[in-house]
């Protein structure tokens, strides 16, 4: 899952790469905190529909968004255990549901 690109000052640059409807998407490396599978996703109320709610990784309060619903894609149908990819912006921790 993890891919290596050169930049163009020289370095390597690593990628986590998840597919999505088809589609090649990739994360630095750096940014990437966690990858793991979601277990007790708790939906909240009023919240956007890419939103899946919030769940507790290892005593931090994540928010949880479903990118099939970002990206305006349907729901799978594939019947595979979810994964979702921990990333920090800005001191917020989200896992984006893949």
């Amino acid at each position: 899952m993890s891919r290596k690109t050169q930049s163009t000052e020289g370095a390597m640059v690593e990628y986590v790469t998840a597919m999505i409807g088809g589609q090649l998407f990739g994360l630095p490396i750096s940014r990437v905190q966690d990858v793991f599978m979601p277990e007790r996703v708790t939906r909240v109320p009023l919240s956007s529909r890419e939103i899946a709610g919030v769940l507790n990784l290892r005593g931090r309060i994540v928010t949880v968004v479903d990118m099939r619903a970002r990206l305006g894609l349907p729901k799978a149908e594939d019947g595979k255990v979810p994964m979702a990819v921990g990333v920090d912006l800005r001191g917020e921790s989200y896992g984006l549901l893949i």
